[in-house]
């Protein structure tokens, strides 16, 4: 499986002389368990690559049966070739003249969409991928801890620490005591180690998160031997076993991260309204969040999902507008582009910018007219 943490940062793709077919499709089994049923939504998306290829490029005849048989192969690869293996999204790009034929398993859900353009389209990429954060997950009980990653859908086991921990008796008397305050020291030693093997863990990982499992008795133990850096870091505690299977740590691992983007985005869109209204920090609307990607000056892009509309990019410089013929920057003639949010998203990416889509209809995005940035200054 070829893995892509963010395609756009440091390559600059090619402008093709002949139409690029970008698909995204939802291959998740949990949903999607036959065959059949992504195939057919592959035949829905069909229509509208056609009416990219037709009403927003204009393609002349030639170019438009060229993306027609960019399809067929797509669509005969999905049928005779494709093995989803554990993939629950699907990327590819098609361009058959230019010899381009990129397939791109992923690990991580994405919408189903497809684009026509003169160049692979990757902002829908990099945006599933930029929701993604690293996790170290520590799972521990009083003799034996596991250190896992876990990041877009992979997780990896680490090592496991093994410490032979004395048993708890329960005999009376002043031998007894002496027994169970030894057992604690060793409980307490046990999990100071494997405290100590996760910070050395999550620093040498460069993760972004950090995840707790352990029985709520023995939760107190470590926090008191837990380094502040970690509890800085800790995103949630999960009940899982010390034994818990990959299968099972991935998806609570998942679950708390949809959590926890879902907090982060309900703060982002409470502060939107206001920080528009002031006038000082952010934009909206598409022409004048164009005119700041344009300028360099985004440092993240808040887009209402589905929001689509053709726009215009200069084939020399990169501007990108919105309806104007001459690029604005060095007058040559603007191309069309079939969906000018989606060239926003492709180039605050290539800026480093955050993109972040939130759902349709929330008030905030409405105040934004659909899309909003933050800048940088």
């Amino acid at each position: 499986m070829r893995f892509i943490q963010n395609p756009l940062s440091n390559i600059q793709y090619p402008v093709f002389e002949h139409p690029v077919v970008s698909l995204y499709l939802d291959v998740d089994g949990s949903r999607l368990p036959r065959r059949g049923d992504y195939e057919t939504e592959f035949g829905f998306m069909v229509h509208e690559a056609r009416r990219m290829a037709g009403e927003d490029l204009g393609l002349g005849k030639d170019q438009r049966e060229e993306v027609e048989a960019d399809l067929a192969a797509i669509g005969e690869f999905l049928t005779l070739e494709f093995q989803r293996e554990g993939a629950r999204g699907l990327a590819l790009f098609a361009c058959l003249p230019e010899g381009l034929w990129q397939v791109i398993p992923l690990k991580v859900p994405v919408k189903n969409r497809i684009l026509v353009d003169f160049k692979p389209r990757l902002a829908p990429l990099a945006e599933s991928l930029s929701h993604q954060r690293r996790f170290g997950v520590l799972l521990a009980n009083k003799e034996t801890a596991r250190l896992l990653e876990q990041y877009a859908g992979e997780i990896i086991e680490n090592s496991e620490i093994f410490d032979t921990v004395l048993k708890h008796h329960a005999q009376g008397g002043w031998e007894q005591t002496k027994l169970q305050r030894r057992h604690q020291l060793q409980v307490r030693n046990h999990l100071k180690k494997a405290s100590d093997a996760a910070l050395a863990f999550f620093k040498e990982k460069s993760l972004d998160l950090f995840i707790v499992g352990i029985s709520e008795d023995l939760w107190p133990e470590l926090e008191k031997v837990l380094h502040p850096y970690l509890k800085e870091r800790l995103a949630a505690r999960l009940n899982l076993e010390i034994n818990a299977d990959l299968n099972e740590i991935r998806a609570k691992v998942d679950s708390a991260q949809d959590e926890i983007r879902a907090r982060e985005q309900e703060a982002l869109l409470a502060s939107l309204g206001p920080e528009l209204a002031a006038g000082k920090n952010y934009v909206g609307g598409l022409d004048d969040v164009l005119a700041a990607l344009n300028e360099r000056r985004v440092e993240l892009l808040i887009v209402e999902s589905g929001y689509s509309l053709a726009g215009r990019r200069c084939p020399s410089c990169g501007t990108v507008e919105f309806s104007e013929q001459s690029c604005p920057s060095c007058r040559m003639e603007m191309q069309p582009v079939s969906d000018i949010v989606e060239e926003a998203e492709e180039l605050a990416i290539r800026q480093d910018a955050a993109v972040i889509e939130v759902p349709p209809g929330l008030e905030p995005m409405a105040q934004a007219d659909k899309i909003a940035a933050k800048l940088r200054y």
